[in-house]
């Protein structure tokens, strides 16, 4: 008789289908539209030598609600950048540690998905995390650079990674 995973596999298409709605549904900052986030960053990059790109999640409870963003900074040297977020509530997530790490799964599913369509690999996962072991973020940290560093990412922390991680908390908030 041949073993079958059903679980996981409709599992694993939910996985899948929840990417791909989160990846169209990211909006430019400036105003707000929406964008194909694929086509959007090649042609943005397109002939450009000196683009950063920095990916970055924050989340806030309030109420009974959690809010998640999640931005992309390409960036230009000194000549700007141009920024991508997506904005996500869902029912509060009251445990801090689920919390946190959620904002580092969604970046890096975010950085998967653009590796996997061709886009360039992120340059830095920005962790919105303290090294102070005062702060409650900082219980997550090692985890998560050690996570970011095992799927080959580079990830930066406060007081490094001002771009993405300043982006998500401005829009979270």
């Amino acid at each position: 008789m041949p073993f079958v995973a059903c679980g996981f596999d409709s599992h694993r298409r939910h996985q899948i289908n929840k990417t791909n709605n989160r990846m169209k549904s990211f909006r430019k900052l400036g105003d707000h539209s929406l964008v194909d986030l694929v086509p959007h960053i090649s042609a943005a990059i397109e002939g450009v030598d000196d683009v950063k790109i920095y990916i970055g999640s924050d989340s806030q409870n309030e109420g009974g609600m959690t809010t998640y963003a999640t931005v992309i900074v390409l960036h230009w040297g000194n000549r700007g950048a141009n920024v991508l977020y997506h904005k996500e509530r869902v029912p509060v997530v009251r445990d801090t540690w689920t919390r946190l790490w959620a904002e580092v799964e969604r970046s890096i599913e975010v950085a998967e998905y653009m590796q996997a369509n061709g886009l360039p690999k992120a340059d830095y996962i920005d962790l919105d995390f303290n090294p102070d072991p005062v702060y409650r973020s900082n219980m997550v940290l090692r985890a998560a650079v050690g996570y970011v560093e095992s799927m080959g990412y580079t990830a930066r922390t406060k007081p490094q990674a001002p771009a993405a991680s300043h982006c998500a908390d401005a829009i979270c908030h």
